[in-house]
């Protein structure tokens, strides 16, 4: 139904609705005498329809004569300037500027020159480019956004000065004067002024609500996100769970869930770049530092054409350029880990960011701890090591104003190496002695991401992105377990993903109504597992395994939208993406629509999407990795024996701003996807599941296809008043699945669903000191309740097995999720530096909320064992910044 609803959309976008269509011809009749030209102006705007610009210089002290009779709205307009000395250009349909110089009988739109207004906008302090930053002409109620480089442009307007009203986020909104013309403008941005080359600062505007965003784009400030509590130090993905339907797939581990999706239907790009395992410790914090970054956009759901391969999400974040203007450092130790990042520019086009992190557990605690029995004298080592760390680094050169080159690089790693008693049962004093059975464990999973990017202005309305990339994952594991005196098993696991790709894309400023954006790219991937065991049972039963896998595909894409302002009112995007992808031979074309009707800039901006989507990749659990939800998951490619994982949805949202203050957003949506894929046996063990190897087919066999849909509503509200900030995200949905291979397939609770949710905080910065408390409410987790315990045996047997009889999957559902968070930092002088240090209280009032529950059978009952969250953690950092 969506399908069918989506591409109906699609058509009357394209050229059937309203928009398109011709305007009535009504008959007009004038007749004006010595009238003062502003009044005849106006007359002319209620019997055309027409949106008529002017500067007021212009029109003062001019009269207009004019006698018509007719249906042609043009020549009534011509009629009223005939004698003034100004005509009237087109700029888009519907709407003229009025300028010097008469028309005469002969005369087009032609015969008036055409120029594009263009430009850079940076960040005054570094130098760095401001992506997504907003350009509107207050006059012609027109705009756009600027690119990955910072550049904008708004082609075919008449040569002269426009007032124009630039805004980003941080930054304070400003009303200035630019020159349409052959050179592009240089605009320097501070979070309170405005300084530039050429550019007249008039005055600050009113801030309202940021309604000039395009479609589909939600634009994250990291300054912001950076003064909500985290857990222990700045972290985006945390930040990012400050959006209503955003939320942890686990309440500690586990990826992000978008609306109750799954992790892996999230795309996250890095300078362009697929980053496949975002997460450190465990999936505890993120691998994108925010300090490292310089603007990030999510796209939820309806994401424009340009990004696609997955159903749920996109995150599109940009690293730092570097400092242009002056060296800068900082570094902070925080309680999971310390940083640095250093800036600074080469030579007067280059500059240079490198940041890195490592956390120091290890170091405290010890990677290795002898143990002694005292009875035999025996020794032994126990080992506890963890630890991960990430590098971050760019150089960017600008040759000139048309070329700019930039060369990112990434890598994260984790590192795990334990030796431990098998029975982890024991208390701790049992561990401090050598151990008869134990189980070691060195584990470890990494990412790598390179990227090439050239940017260049071919022309002054034409801008052209080459992106060359490489990203890896890599996860492996080595372990040696010996469960019974004489038992024992050896393996060596590991699983790798390599994504060599090169993508264009182009931008072209056609005219002020239509801004093309197209784009082409190749990517080759790549898939390898190997698994070598040793099983022993005893001295003479020996099992040896030796097996690999290795898969590779290509995935040719190509896409074609349009961000189209038919009207001052109207902003459309439609779009089309097509995906060929070679294992299997699958090609796809998929429509995207998105749309912004602005009742009143202020009051009420309105907006929607629809898009269709498609996933060649899914991610499974492989049996194979002893530590079982660590490292133990594979992406495999869509193929003849798998099919593609297909998505359509849905979203409207209203964005209204009711007083100076207060900021309200009000969206919905629907969302249904075909052919995920889900457990065949959800209770399923790892020691049940069967199949030689780790060959994908015998993987695939432990799950089924399956259908979802979800639906609902999220409420976002921000009050800014004085030092305070209060924000309130409350999302109301539910998320539903089925597996396909039964003949009763019914609709069932999926493992994310979420009906409720509601995050808090109330914020207050000073000169020095600022605070904040936050609060996040949120139903519990389905759960799957047994109803009925049984006993199966032979009837000769003593001892029966005792089992679950769970007739329904998700029947029932964890307590409800509780926990406050508090923060407090103060900043200071000392040393030459500025220095920042803050107080974080996890959990502060130290709720044990349950976050999973196991059931067991026993001989008389069922024993419900509840796993709870973390305590309360007070958790300090301190920042220096040089």
């Amino acid at each position: 139904m969506l399908d069918r609803i989506l591409l109906l959309a699609f058509a009357l976008t394209l050229g059937v609705g309203p928009w398109s269509s011709a305007t009535a011809q009504t008959s007009v009749r004038l007749n004006l005498d010595t009238v003062p030209l502003v009044e005849a102006v106006d007359i002319v705007r209620s019997e055309t329809g027409f949106d008529i610009v002017y500067a007021q210089r212009l029109v003062e002290g001019k009269t207009a004569s004019c006698q018509y009779a007719g249906t042609s709205r043009r020549a009534v307009l011509d009629c009223v300037l005939s004698g003034t000395g100004l005509r009237a250009e087109r700029v888009r349909r519907g709407q003229y500027v009025l300028i010097r110089g008469e028309r005469g009988p002969s005369a087009g739109r032609g015969d008036v020159q055409r120029v594009t207004l263009s430009g850079r906008v940076v960040d005054q302090t570094s130098g760095e480019t401001l992506p997504g930053a907003h350009v509107y002409l207050t006059a012609l109620r027109v705009g756009t956004t600027t690119n990955s480089a910072g550049f904008f442009a708004i082609s075919s307007l008449p040569a002269g000065p426009y007032n124009v009203r630039i805004s980003y986020l941080g930054y304070d909104t400003v009303d200035t004067t630019l020159i349409a013309g052959p050179d592009p403008a240089r605009i320097s941005l501070l979070p309170s002024t405005i300084e530039t080359e050429g550019v007249t600062v008039q005055e600050e505007a009113d801030k309202e609500p940021e309604n000039r965003r395009l479609p589909g784009m939600m634009a994250l400030s990291l300054e912001q996100l950076e003064q909500l509590p985290s857990l222990g130090e700045p972290d985006l993905f945390k930040a990012l769970q400050w959006t209503p339907g955003i939320r942890k797939s686990g309440a500690v581990s586990g990826g992000l869930s978008v609306r109750g999706a799954d992790p892996d239907q999230n795309l996250y790009l890095l300078d362009g770049a697929p980053v496949y395992h975002p997460w450190h410790a465990f999936s505890l914090i993120s691998t994108f530092q925010t300090g490292t970054l310089k603007s990030t956009n999510l796209y939820r759901g309806a994401f424009p054409a340009e990004h696609g391969g997955r159903l749920a999400s996109v995150l599109d974040a940009q690293m730092k350029d570097g400092n242009r203007t002056e060296p800068e450092a900082v570094a902070a130790i925080s309680a999971l880990s310390a940083r640095y990042r250093i800036e600074s520019p080469i030579t007067r086009t280059t500059s240079f960011m490198i940041s890195g992190r490592r956390s120091y557990v290890d170091k405290l605690v010890g990677r290795e701890h002898p143990v002694r029995d005292t009875d035999t004298g025996r020794l032994d080592t126990l080992r506890t090591g963890y630890y991960f760390y990430d590098l971050s680094a760019k150089v960017t050169s600008r040759f000139n104003e048309r070329h700019r080159l930039s060369v990112s690089h990434y890598r994260g790693r984790d590192d795990l190496d334990l030796r431990l008693p098998f029975d982890l049962s024991l208390d701790f004093s049992q561990w401090l002695r050598p151990a008869d059975l134990f189980f070691e464990v060195a584990q470890s999973w990494e990412n790598r991401m390179t990227s090439v990017r050239h940017q260049w202005l071919v022309f002054d309305d034409a801008f052209l992105t080459t992106t060359l990339f490489e990203s890896r994952y890599k996860a492996s594991e080595a372990s040696f377990v010996q469960p019974t005196t004489t038992a024992t098993l050896e393996s060596d696991y590991d699983v790798k993903l390599r994504d060599l790709g090169a993508k264009l894309d182009l931008d072209y400023y056609a005219s002020v109504a239509h801004q093309i954006r197209a784009g082409v790219q190749v990517s080759n991937l790549d898939f390898r597992s190997t698994l070598e065991s040793d099983i022993r049972r005893s001295a003479r039963a020996v099992d040896v395994q030796a097996d690999s896998s290795d898969q590779s595909s290509w995935e040719v894409t190509g896409y074609l939208q349009d961000i189209w302002q038919p009207s001052p009112r109207w902003t459309l995007q439609p779009g089309v993406r097509a995906t060929y992808f070679s294992r299997g031979d699958y090609f796809h074309v998929r429509p995207r629509l998105n749309a912004r009707y602005t009742v009143h800039p202020r009051y009420l901006v309105l907006r929607g999407g629809l898009g269709m989507h498609v996933q060649y990749l899914h991610r499974i659990r492989d049996r194979y990795s002893l530590a079982y939800d660590l490292v133990s998951s594979r992406w495999v490619p869509a193929s003849e024996r798998v099919a593609p994982a297909t998505g359509t949805q849905v979203s409207f949202s209203g964005r209204s701003q009711p007083t100076r203050w207060l900021t309200l957003e009000l969206s919905t949506y629907a969302r249904s996807a075909e052919k995920t894929l889900i457990p065949a046996d959800v209770f399923v063990t790892k020691d049940g599941l069967e199949g030689p190897g780790i060959e994908v087919g015998a993987l695939l066999g432990q799950y089924i296809e399956a259908d979802e849909r979800a639906f609902g509503a999220e409420l976002t509200a921000l009050a800014e008043i004085g030092q305070f900030d209060a924000r309130l995200g409350l999302a109301s949905g539910r998320t539903y699945v089925r597996g396909l291979n039964r003949d009763n397939a019914l609709w069932r609770a999926a493992d994310l669903d979420v009906p409720y949710s509601l995050r808090a905080a109330l914020s207050w910065t000073g000169n020095r000191w600022e605070a904040s408390v936050a609060t996040e409410a949120r139903s519990g987790y389905p759960l799957t309740t047994p109803v009925a315990r049984y006993r199966l045996g032979d009837p000769v047997e003593t001892d029966p097995t005792t089992y679950l009889y769970r007739p329904q999957i998700n029947n029932g559902r964890l307590p409800t999720y509780l926990r406050l968070d508090a923060t407090v930092g103060y900043r200071f002088s000392f040393l030459s530096a500025q220095w920042k240090a803050k107080l974080n209280l996890y959990n502060a009032t130290n709720r044990a909320n349950i976050i999973d529950r196991q059931f067991a059978p026993t001989d008389t009952g069922v024993r419900v064992d509840d796993r709870r969250g973390l305590p309360i953690l007070p958790l300090l950092e301190l920042e220096m910044t040089l």
